[in-house]
């Protein structure tokens, strides 16, 4: 599979438990070759040139992800990175959430035949009384974007 799609949030993941029930959340996949872990995924996906305006919208508000930051945060040297702060990390799996924004990203690997399975999942609290419901569709498309982007810039897998 070379293309992002779709899928439904793994059950037993960090992202599926956060929250409430009625809380808005949503994940893609993506299948690269090779082993890729997820440091090398949390360090390129944060790298990736689709994320590079974010970072830089981050950095002009004072709340930059400099290369550094990234790096510690991959290795589990810092649990913060811009406006995201560390709920949860495991072996294969981290979930951040921005309680200024009242969201939260989840990023995931799996290995699979041939390679790795590449998850992005986000999380938006209160959707349906916050300004996040007129966002979901950019939200839906910057999301296999970013997903792509970590791939496609030679920064994971082969």
């Amino acid at each position: 599979m070379r293309k992002v799609t779709a899928i439904a949030v793994p059950e037993g993941s960090l992202l599926a438990a956060f929250g409430g029930p009625d809380d808005y959340r949503d994940a893609f996949c993506r299948e690269v070759p090779g082993a890729v872990s997820l440091e090398q995924f949390i360090e390129r996906f944060y790298s990736s040139a689709a994320f590079g305006p974010e970072r830089l919208v981050l950095r002009l508000l004072g709340r930059g992800a400099p290369k550094a930051d990234i790096s510690a945060l991959a290795h589990g040297v810092a649990d913060r990175i811009a406006v995201w702060e560390l709920v949860e990390r495991r072996e294969s799996e981290i979930l951040l959430e921005s309680k200024d924004t009242g969201t939260a990203s989840w990023l995931a690997v799996e290995p699979c035949e041939p390679g790795t399975r590449l998850m992005f999942g986000s999380w938006v609290g209160r959707l349906g009384q916050s300004g996040w419901r007129f966002m979901l569709r950019p939200h839906i498309l910057y999301s296999r974007v970013l997903l792509r982007s970590a791939r496609d810039s030679g920064a994971v897998g082969n």
